[in-house]
């Protein structure tokens, strides 16, 4: 799909492997109207189904619960509709990428080879490559069973499983108590047989931020910072502020070199602004919430999409820092699910609709009724549901993350599979 550098690239048409995350939502943003795109998705209230941004919508066998299954549809939508991009936006990028060459065979798509994914996609690993880099982190140790965790340890810490998502296997350790009582849950769960390693890692210093960016084959072509002002469900930002800082773009440069990383992934870190010094401490292999990169002038889905294509992408310029923007939905489930009242619900309703507070001269990320007036249907009914029973929140949360998790079951799971078979069902998918 090579074009002459004087020509407007043409528009794409695009698969999106799922609609419930964040994620998804936000790169319709960057990409509606542009292409043509359809969405898939286990869930057929997702999210992204409600968006004037997409043309069509299937429900797909569950990437992680049946990989095999969601492999066989993945051929079948490519074979009937001839995309030009399959987009993986949240955690089916590990399965993908196991399968990227034979994917590819059949519509573009862009991610890292597998060793790669794996390494990037285990917090263990992660940290190991970190020092491999001499980047810096946190102070770390690893454990995979009850006696590696019998130790005179320096609190608070955060106990993390290599294999989490949506912050759900992270957890604040405070004091000896609520160690021993984490170790009860952990082997309840089998989680300390020696098969499961985990991380024992002490708080970061600085304000929480994410690094994002687009590789092509190692070398960095886009990125975009942002300071955390306010955390959500899971220590994610909900709400965030554009940010430069020099020295972060530096090492995630020198990681995705280091890697040969093709496709995103974005990094999150803690910035100390007095020292100038960052500490990562996760890495998610994937592109992540784009609004604020988009809103301030860099476009990181366009860029992912127009890279699958195999089309070449012009490296962009930082963005100035100072873009404010939040996820009002998000704020007020991660305020229920925290434990808020009907009135504390209502009052946060009346500071957004007078963008007052954290909204002031901020923009929302997930509901843009100016780009696309559908938006207003989840927000408006995870609001009302909330209202109506602020504990609706753990189960809206649960069976978000359901939809997109990857448990390390999943993992070996996927690792198993035959690529064989599934090369003669992308290559008939390509020759149709």
């Amino acid at each position: 799909m090579a074009q002459s550098d004087n020509s407007t690239p043409p528009p794409l048409k695009i698969l999106m492997t799922e609609g419930t995350s964040l994620s998804a939502r936000q790169s319709l943003y960057a990409l509606g109207g542009r292409h043509v795109i359809d969405v898939i998705d286990p869930d057929r209230l997702c999210q992204c189904k409600f968006s004037r941004f997409v043309r069509r919508f299937r429900i797909s066998p569950h990437y992680a619960k049946n990989p095999g299954e969601f492999l066989h549809f993945l051929a079948d939508m490519v074979r009937n509709e001839q995309y030009d991009v399959v987009l993986p936006t949240h955690e089916q990028v590990y399965l993908l990428s196991k399968f990227r060459d034979v994917v590819g065979e059949a519509a573009g798509i862009a991610l890292p080879h597998f060793d790669a994914m794996r390494s990037m996609q285990d917090k263990a690993e992660f940290t190991r490559t970190l020092e491999s880099l001499g980047l810096p982190y946190p102070q770390t140790s690893f454990a995979t069973t009850e006696a590696d965790l019998a130790h005179n340890w320096s609190y608070p810490f955060y106990l993390k499983l290599a294999h989490s998502t949506a912050g759900l296997g992270v957890f604040h350790i405070a004091d000896e108590d609520d160690l021993a009582k984490r170790i009860e849950l952990l082997r309840a769960d089998g989680n300390l047989d020696g098969s499961v390693e985990m991380l024992v890692q002490q708080p970061a210093k600085g304000n929480q931020a994410t690094v994002q960016a687009v590789f092509d084959h190692g070398r960095m072509i886009g990125s975009h910072m942002f300071d955390a002002r306010r955390l959500g469900v899971g220590g994610m930002s909900a709400a965030r502020t554009g940010a430069d800082h020099p020295v972060v773009r530096e090492h995630v440069e020198r990681l995705g070199s280091h890697l040969q990383w093709h496709g995103a992934m974005f990094i999150d870190y803690f910035y100390d602004y007095e020292t100038e010094r960052p500490e990562y401490i996760e890495c998610n292999p994937r592109v992540g919430e784009t609004v604020n990169a988009w809103l301030s002038g860099v476009n990181l889905p366009e860029q992912l999409v127009r890279l699958s294509a195999g089309e070449s992408v012009e490296v962009l310029a930082p963005a100035p820092a100072g873009q404010r923007t939040q996820s009002f939905f998000m704020i007020l489930l991660s305020m229920a699910y925290n434990g808020a009242t009907r009135r504390e619900l209502l009052k946060e309703i009346v500071q957004f609709r007078l963008r007052r507070g954290l909204y002031e001269d901020s923009q929302d990320e997930l509901t843009r009724p100016r780009d696309d007036y559908m938006s207003m249907i989840p927000m408006w009914g995870v609001a009302l549901q909330l209202l109506f029973s602020p504990r609706q929140s753990k189960k809206i949360v649960a069976k978000t993350v359901d939809n997109y998790s990857l448990p390390r079951t999943a993992t070996q799971a996927m690792e198993q599979l035959d690529i064989e078979p599934f090369r003669k069902v992308f290559a008939g998918a390509s020759a149709t």
